[in-house]
């Protein structure tokens, strides 16, 4: 979230860990405004009342949407990472497949390899 990222690379780490566990584990609407403040308010690392000043006013869109305009062919999903080799990865250490209509269907996991984020995070490391 470029208004986290704004106040400090650690605010947006905290703040996209707490969004993505809202979403995927909690099953909250995160594209509504008060979920996202309500999320802010529990990240000790994020000042909320900046973040909703910064919705509000719009003030990280720019960014945002200069990244989106960057990136939207190449990332195929979340979580994706882009590593400094130059190199990326969509959801690592999962295959998946979809059962079920295009578009309406359900991912089914045919593969979780969870040594793949240290593999990662070496490589990272050179």
């Amino acid at each position: 979230m470029h208004t986290a990222k704004a106040q400090s690379y650690a605010a947006a780490e905290q703040m996209d860990m707490a969004l993505r566990l809202a979403f995927f584990r909690d099953s909250r609407c995160i594209s509504l405004h008060h979920e996202v403040l309500d999320i802010a308010s529990v990240c000790d690392r994020v000042d909320a009342d900046a973040l909703a000043e910064d919705l509000d006013t719009g003030s990280a869109r720019g960014a945002m949407m200069r990244d989106y305009r960057e990136y939207h062919d190449k990332v195929q999903g979340s979580p994706y990472f882009f590593l400094p080799d130059g190199s990326d990865v969509h959801n690592p250490g999962i295959n998946l497949r979809w059962e079920g209509e295009s578009g309406a269907g359900s991912p089914v996991v045919e593969n979780d390899t969870p040594g793949a984020y240290e593999v990662l995070v070496r490589r990272a490391l050179g």
